[in-house]
């Protein structure tokens, strides 16, 4: 099972770059095709920010039924426990507090493998990135 961090989600939504839009269109259909995967509502959240952000906010109601229609996807709550341990994370592997917030449920969960174009997760040793 690997985490899915919001860039997947963008790049879809902005069809470009062509190649990581292709990566992560193939991504969303694997998991729409029954591969289990989770994510959060903090990455969400973060997607939805960034639709308001830009422009898009006729597209929020369209990003979460998509997202709500991929059934072997889990969507996990963040907890105010894991705010303090993400703040410790944050120093540890320099990285922001949403992708901290993403490491406290990958533990939660047991899940080493994430889905991200973001080359900030290879500073954790214990997580894999995965792009393809």
């Amino acid at each position: 099972m690997r985490f899915v961090d919001p860039d997947v989600f963008i790049y879809v939504l902005v069809k470009s770059p062509k190649k990581d839009y292709d990566v992560a269109r193939g991504i969303l259909e694997r998991i729409e095709k029954g591969e289990q995967a989770v994510t959060s509502v903090a990455v969400i959240q973060e997607v939805v920010d960034w639709l308001e952000y830009n422009g898009r906010k006729k597209e929020v109601r369209t990003f979460l039924s998509a997202v709500n229609s991929y059934l072997s996807m889990e969507k996990r709550g963040v907890e105010w426990s894991h705010f303090m341990p993400a703040m410790e994370d944050m120093d540890k592997h320099k990285i922001d507090f949403v992708d901290a917030l993403t490491l406290q449920i990958m533990k939660e969960c047991n899940i080493e493998e994430i889905y991200s174009n973001d080359k900030d997760f290879e500073r954790v040793d214990w997580a894999k990135r995965i792009w393809e």
